[in-house]
């Protein structure tokens, strides 16, 4: 996972090490984090997290979301090289919208994803969620500006 410059570009799991990121995960402050895992033998495959309204990053105020999109929350997601191309992602960002429709309190989620990372763009609408204008531009973990589309799945 370390060596993943995917997954470490926008990660806090290098800052503060596997431990306290596990157990950070675990406290669900934010909204509940998942690890996502082959059924038949639980290894792990990625992680798909939910943040609460209030909770998430400014994606979820920017210009791309309408009034009728809030409250919204933000999903993120990561899957290890090894489990990508197999629907893995899919089936957890679908799994991971089911519960925030069960927690009530909002009425869309967020998906921001880097406009050159095709494959979640191919997860984003496989999902139902609908790219939204204008991007917008966050700085990853290295302080690289990377522009991002924002897509909204409505709950």
């Amino acid at each position: 996972m370390l060596e993943d410059p995917e997954i470490v570009k926008w990660s806090h799991l290098t800052d503060l090490g596997v431990e306290r990121w596990i157990a950070g995960q675990r406290e669900g402050r934010r909204g509940p984090s998942l690890a996502v895992c082959r059924p038949e033998d639980d290894e792990l495959l990625g992680k798909v997290a939910l943040r609460l309204p209030g909770r998430a990053s400014p994606a979820t105020t920017c210009d791309a979301i309408a009034l009728g999109d809030k409250p919204a929350g933000e999903l993120s997601y990561w899957v290890l090289p090894h489990a990508r191309g197999r629907g893995v992602a899919t089936a957890a960002v679908l799994a991971m919208l089911e519960q925030a429709r069960g927690l009530g309190g909002m009425r869309s989620v967020v998906l921001d994803i880097e406009i050159d990372n095709l494959a979640s763009i191919r997860v984003a609408e496989r999902v139902g969620a609908i790219r939204r204008e204008p991007t917008r531009v966050e700085h990853d973990r290295h302080g690289v500006p990377r522009t991002l589309a924002v897509f909204v799945a409505r709950l």
